[in-house]
Parts: C-alpha cells; sequence; structure tokens
C-alpha cells in the first residue's frame, strides 16, 4: 500500500509504503496515478518526487562545497586547476554540439530548472537578462549554509575577493574556457555581493556587443 503521510518521527511527509513497495519510483506512482485518473493523488506524488528530488540535489551540491573548501587548504589556485580539467572538455562538447544563442540559452535555463531556481528571463535590444533568485545551487547555498569564499582576486573569480568557492566554476565554465575557445563567453555572470543578492546571466544576442570590461575582469582582452 502507497501512503504518502506526514511522519511523526521525522516532522515532515514521506512514503510510507509497505517495505516491497518502498522501492518503487515516485515518478512511476506518478504514472500509475495518471493513468487510474487519480489527479489529486498524481499532483501529491508530483509534488513530493521533486522535493524528494531536490534534497539528494541540494545535497550533492553541499558536498562539491565541501570538497572545493578542502582543496583550497592546499591553495585557492587548486580549485582553479581543477575547474580547468572538469569543464575543459564540456565546454568543447557544448561548442561542438550547441550551434548558437538560443540554443545555449534554453540548454542553460534548462540547467536552472533542474536546480530549482526561481529565475525570470528580460529581452533587451542586445542581451537577454536571466534574473535567478536565487540560482538553485550556488546561490541557494549561499542562503542557507555558512560557505568559504576566496580570500584572493583572481581572473578566475571575475577579479573579485569573496567569491563563494562553489560560484567559481561559472566563470571558468562560461567565460574563460568559451573565450580561449571561440573568442567570446558562453554567458556572462554578475554574481552579488550578498547571500540575499540575485544572480544575473547575460545572453549578448551577438559577441561584439558585449562590453570589453567582460573580457578585461577574467584575464584576456576583446580582440574582434
Amino acid at each position: 500500500m502507497k501512503k504518502l503521510e506526514k511522519s511523526k518521527a521525522l516532522g515532515r511527509i514521506i512514503r510510507q509504503d509497505d517495505p516491497e513497495d518502498l522501492v518503487i519510483s515516485t515518478w512511476t506512482l506518478v504514472r500509475d496515478a495518471i493513468r487510474a485518473g487519480k489527479i489529486d493523488e498524481a499532483l501529491s506524488f508530483l509534488d513530493y518526487g521533486y522535493s524528494e528530488a531536490k534534497m539528494m540535489h541540494d545535497s550533492m551540491c553541499s558536498f562539491v562545497d565541501d570538497v572545493l573548501t578542502h582543496l583550497a587548504s592546499f591553495g585557492e589556485e587548486e580549485i582553479y586547476k581543477l575547474l580547468r580539467k572538469r569543464y575543459e572538455p564540456v565546454i568543447r562538447r557544448w561548442l561542438s554540439d550547441t550551434p548558437g544563442l538560443k540554443e545555449s540559452l534554453e540548454r542553460a535555463i534548462e540547467f536552472q530548472r533542474g536546480h530549482g531556481a526561481d529565475t525570470t528571463i528580460t529581452e533587451e535590444s542586445d542581451r537577454y537578462v536571466v534574473r535567478c533568485d536565487p540560482c538553485g545551487s550556488g546561490g541557494q547555498l549561499r542562503r542557507t549554509k555558512d560557505v568559504r569564499m576566496v580570500k584572493k582576486a583572481y581572473p578566475w573569480t571575475w577579479g573579485k575577493s569573496g567569491v563563494p568557492y562553489y560560484c567559481t566554476h561559472c566563470c571558468v565554465m562560461w567565460e574563460i574556457l568559451p573565450i580561449e575557445m571561440r573568442g567570446y563567453p558562453i554567458r556572462i555572470s554578475l554574481i552579488g555581493d550578498k547571500p540575499s543578492d540575485p544572480c544575473i546571466h547575460l545572453y549578448y544576442k551577438r559577441p561584439e556587443l558585449i562590453p570589453e570590461e567582460y573580457f578585461k575582469r577574467v584575464g584576456h582582452s576583446k580582440k574582434f
């Protein structure tokens, strides 16, 4: 029997099925309820399935933050070395598989939906402005955990000190590596100084519209 109820011991809603049913995916229960025409039940399992996945997602983000914090104890530059090694093949594939701005915007927003971010998009004459309040990974970490931050300013921290270790991967992944590989970033991140600040992502419609300052702050120059 499938039961979705609040546990007195845990203080939250959790599946309390018979043991043989606990292993059934919650998403399977959503599908089964829809096929049976049990819409309210399907919606309940859908909400629970999301919270189930988000709990695991947030735990893994926190673990990555812990790993980067530990790595920084051997020198903050070690974080940059790791991020370059991790994201060089990722961005090489991205630039090969993703034809242009439209596809990059769609894929990157897919990431934010997967993170559970609270996101809005505004189109301006020269760019798309994506506002994450918060971003579902680093932004949420900053609001829920005592994260560690870089002590010095580096090109891979947008030329700023006080950037959370976790958030530096956005600089390496979306800006530094694409500039090196094709001459301009995929997107530009504007990280707030306070945890309560939203994270802003800028997607320029043409590379020549990107201001010089966004190249200089990551240690590069605009060449077109």
